[in-house]
């Protein structure tokens, strides 16, 4: 469903390229509603309702997140609030499920059976009832695999997505993707995606309600060689997963690109970027007021939410571009 309101960037070329700064024809990315959800603080990439009228997403200084609400009115979206679920506890990475009936998100709580002062970070879900959101319930062991946990993504069928330290918390995260397959209720033990073997340090997947493709981010994947965090693209095949592909923009290189998620349009990419926009050079006294301005904002090198359409990538897969 579309989501009116919404800035949708043009319809561009998607480019998945070698080495080096992005085509010349590359999308231009745009800030997701710029200082009402995109503000000063460190935003984290929204997840939707599946009628677009509401989103939840997260709100970091650096040392405390907690994850917060809006609603779109008449077009626009309203200043976020404390999310219903939220509590005294870390949270953030909220995911809506494909039919909104509930949320999981990730939390760092303490974890009394690693000894004492020790925490963990764990997916939980909170359903929604006819009297609003319940209590948050922290999901089991075959999908809280590990000490660390996060960035869940919620496919129709139930399975679960999600990035796990494979080193179990010990010394420096081992990230991988990973998924459990939800039967009759029921999620069964996590397993390792094949694509997301330790060669790379792998967060934050994103999966198609039909679970046709797969969008996380990887660091030092080729093309890339920066130690930061690009976006990339997986598909399902009949014999499993293609080979993951760089999703390129212009300007993508200097930042960390991650916590990627589809919009109810099934078109528009959200994604969390620290990137910020250098001032142009020669400008006036006013333009520089402007920057100023952006600058105590969101322009300010905490992360932000942006936005790419994916329907050329989507094209270019199918043969249909």
């Amino acid at each position: 469903m579309p989501l009116r309101g919404l800035s949708l960037i043009a319809l561009m070329p998607l480019i998945v390229a070698a080495a080096g700064p992005a085509p010349a024809d590359a999308p231009i990315p745009h800030l997701f509603a710029p200082d009402v959800i995109s503000g000063p603080a460190n935003d984290g990439a929204p997840s939707f309702t599946p009628d677009g009228s509401a989103l939840f997403y997260e709100q970091s200084n650096g040392v405390w997140s907690t994850i917060v609400m809006s609603a779109r009115v008449k077009g626009a979206w309203t200043r976020p609030v404390l999310a219903p679920f939220s509590d005294q506890y870390p949270s953030q990475q909220p995911a809506v499920s494909p039919d909104g009936r509930y949320v999981i998100f990730e939390s760092t709580r303490p974890a009394p059976a690693l000894g004492a002062g020790k925490k963990s970070a764990h997916l939980y879900r909170v359903d929604r009832t006819a009297r609003g959101w319940g209590q948050a319930v922290e999901l089991p062991a075959s999908v809280n695999i590990a000490r660390r946990v996060f960035k869940p993504s919620i496919a129709a069928n139930g399975d679960l997505y999600f990035m796990a330290d494979a080193g179990g918390g010990a010394g420096a995260p081992a990230w991988r993707l990973y998924v459990a397959r939800r039967t009759n209720g029921t999620y069964g033990q996590a397993t390792q995606l094949a694509f997301s073997d330790g060669a790379y340090s792998d967060v934050d997947p994103y999966i198609a309600p039909d679970q046709h493709y797969l969008i996380f981010s990887s660091k030092n994947r080729p093309p890339f060689d920066d130690d930061h965090e690009h976006l990339f693209i997986a598909w399902r095949t009949t014999s499993g997963w293609s080979a993951p592909a760089a999703i390129r923009y212009a300007g993508d290189g200097g930042a960390d690109d991650g916590e990627a998620n589809v919009g109810p349009d099934g078109r528009t990419l959200y994604f969390t970027s620290g990137r910020t926009i250098a001032p142009k050079e020669g400008r006036t006294r006013a333009q520089v007021v402007a920057d100023l301005a952006r600058m105590q904002g969101w322009n300010n090198s905490n992360a932000n939410v942006w936005m790419l359409t994916i329907d050329a990538l989507r094209d270019r897969h199918t043969g249909t571009g």
